[in-house]
């Protein structure tokens, strides 16, 4: 079921064309159409010169386990047990697209990031 959630939320996000110029949308590429194209950004940074806006292309993997062992004593009476778990948590790792945008909301520059 988790399986499902996952490739659900995946299956919301409009795909990148992988042969898109962005070279040619410089100047002339705004905001708003790439919130309409790409969906909401995942991550946006603000400053005095305008914004930059990062969605991941690809998310980096990132496994963890776990293993654990426990006693209880309580009066006479004692209990063991042993556990063991996995994890998959968010990745800081991955691709992404970085679109920086003037105050005006206009693509001034792009690129690919791989953290």
């Amino acid at each position: 079921m988790m399986l499902s959630l996952a490739l659900a939320g995946c299956a919301s996000r409009p795909k990148l064309d992988p042969n898109a110029d962005w070279n040619s949308r410089v100047g002339s590429y705004t905001f708003d159409q790439a919130v309409t194209e790409l969906g909401k950004p995942d991550a946006i940074s603000e400053s005095n010169e305008g914004r930059t806006a990062d969605w991941i292309l690809k998310r980096g993997s990132q496994v963890s386990f776990g293993f654990g062992l426990g006693q209880g004593i309580y009066g006479t009476h004692s209990a063991a047990g042993v556990g063991v778990g996995t994890s998959i948590s968010p990745p800081p790792h991955g691709e992404y697209l970085r679109l920086t945008f003037n105050k005006e909301g206009k693509l001034t520059s792009w690129s690919k990031v791989k953290q």
